[in-house]
């Protein structure tokens, strides 16, 4: 399955998973965890202003939101962005396509995608360097875009399956940017993270990216 073929599932199959809540997590366990590999690692502080793209039925933002951050959540699902207004009204959401968000430009600190379908696939596609791109246009300099997304670091690429992308793919995804980075691989989890500079840096660094937002 690609990137393509998993949007092509549409709007209903994703409003129709979410009637339950969609995926389901361990709240203590993703709590632990990213306090450790999200908050500790990256240095991050209370009242930071932080969207999670792809948020589904809300738990991270929410889980941010208590956390002490201004958690905003984003995601095309109508019926995730219910769900999670139901059970997670503490934090703020927006229905819309991550790509076609309606935020002022540079207007977070931070940005998270975790298991974002995005990255699952071809992390050097015209759509993953797009998507990564139009993240970056939200991040104040020095913020930060991270990725959590799952892999077993295999590399295998199966038809009808996502891809077990390697810690070199992300590499290569984010270093066609220009922009310091970072990749580790804990728990099965790849963590990630794309750092902003000024802008005037961002264009003298990474000339390749007009390309990519022009898609």
């Amino acid at each position: 399955m690609t990137v393509e073929a998993d949007e092509l599932r549409g709007d209903a199959y994703y409003n129709e998973f979410y009637k339950t809540g969609g995926w389901k997590y361990s709240l203590w366990k993703e709590t632990r965890g990213h306090r450790k590999n999200v908050v500790k690692r990256f240095g991050l502080r209370r009242g930071m202003r932080v969207l999670e793209v792809a948020c589904g039925a809300g738990l991270h933002t929410a889980m941010l939101t208590r956390m002490g951050f201004d958690a905003v959540g984003v995601d095309r699902s109508s019926g995730g962005i219910e769900w999670a207004r139901q059970h997670h009204p503490e934090a703020r959401y927006v229905c819309c396509d991550f790509r076609e968000m309606p935020f002022e430009p540079q207007s977070f600190d931070v940005v998270l995608a975790r298991g974002c379908s995005h990255y699952h696939y071809d992390l050097m596609s015209r759509k993953a360097l797009h998507s990564t791109a139009t993240i970056m246009r939200f991040i104040r300099p020095g913020g930060m875009f991270i990725m959590i997304i799952a892999s077993d670091l295999s590399g295998q690429r199966e038809p009808d399956k996502i891809w077990q992308n390697t810690l070199e793919d992300y590499r290569r995804h984010f270093e066609f940017f220009g922009l310091q980075s970072s990749v580790d691989w804990v728990d099965g989890m790849a963590i990630c993270a794309l750092y902003n500079v000024p802008a005037v840096e961002i264009r003298e660094a990474a000339p390749r990216e007009e390309a990519v937002l022009s898609v």
